[in-house]
């Protein structure tokens, strides 16, 4: 999205965050068939993190319509700085939800382990 938002047109932006949403929802259903595998202590960490995925993606689509909205204003590059910035935070959350998943799945392995 960071390389393809500069040069995009207002209508443009609805497709790209779009395709964000779509893979946020591949990741969060995929999270859901893995979480029945993981330890229990695991899944309130795992729930606050697909929380916050989606409080994230509902920032990017309120970061999105404004910068559709001051499109031909001074302040377009802002809202559109904004949007990107919104996107980045997805993506680092999003990371951090794999990276609970996997610590998660590491600790389930090593309890399965017999010493």
């Amino acid at each position: 999205m960071s390389n393809r938002i500069q040069p995009a047109a207002p209508e443009e932006y609805v497709p790209m965050v779009k395709v964000v949403g779509l893979a946020l929802r591949t990741l969060l259903a995929t999270v859901d068939e893995t979480i029945p595998v993981l330890p229990a202590s695991a899944h309130r960490e795992v729930e606050m993190a697909q929380k916050l995925l989606n409080s994230d993606l509902a920032e990017l689509i309120a970061k999105m319509k404004l910068a559709q909205q001051y499109v031909m204003t001074s302040l377009q590059r802002d809202y559109k700085k904004q949007m990107l910035m919104a996107a980045h935070a997805l993506a680092v959350d999003a990371k951090n939800l794999l990276d609970v998943i996997d610590q998660a799945r590491l600790k389930a392995i090593n309890q399965t382990r017999p010493l």
